[in-house]
């Protein structure tokens, strides 16, 4: 069973980058992660794109949840100066949207280094597109998995939530290769 949830993390071991790119969702592991990287000094800024609102949020009875992130990051100490949140109209809705941001993102910058930040089921997938995405540069990508709440790769079939998070995340894989 471990191994079916192994298949889908990559965790690189980091070098300073000049960025840490998080994807959106689990607002309570990523920026929690990436905080913590930004505390080590793997990289000087933050940089997270803005996700979709929904109807709820239009009317401000919900955050979004990238409002939520950059909240987590100022309350764990990453000072607001150093969190950047890229706005497209609509926002971002998928990983897909995420790293056709990050390559406007370094190509406006010249960035050369990111570290991702995403949850440890979803780097395998969140690596493929980016690096698809980003092939025509020279940009060197760091996978770096926000460890999961609650569940991991040992025992991720006695909660609810891995259960739906893994199977969420193969059926998710399977369309990407099948889409782009």
């Amino acid at each position: 069973m471990t191994t079916l949830a192994r298949v889908l993390i990559v965790d690189d071991v980091l070098q300073p980058a000049e960025i840490i790119y998080i994807l959106n969702g689990e607002v309570n592991t990523r920026p929690f992660h990436a905080a913590k990287l930004f505390k080590q000094g793997l990289a000087p800024q933050i940089v997270i794109p803005r996700e979709e609102d929904g109807p709820a949020s239009e009317i401000k009875l919900y955050p979004n949840g990238t409002d939520v992130s950059v909240e987590v990051l100022v309350k764990l100490g990453v000072p607001r100066d150093k969190i950047t949140v890229i706005e497209i109209e609509g926002g971002v809705t998928s990983t897909h949207d995420e790293a056709q941001v990050l390559l406007d993102d370094v190509k406006k910058h010249d960035i050369q280094d990111v570290i991702i930040v995403t949850s440890a089921f979803h780097t395998r997938r969140s690596r493929w597109i980016i690096q698809k995405i980003l092939t025509d540069t020279n940009v060197h990508i760091q996978m770096s998995a926000a460890p999961q709440w609650k569940f991991d790769e040992t025992n991720w079939w006695r909660e609810e939530r891995g259960l739906l998070m893994l199977a969420n995340e193969y059926l998710k894989f399977g369309y990407y290769l099948v889409i782009y």
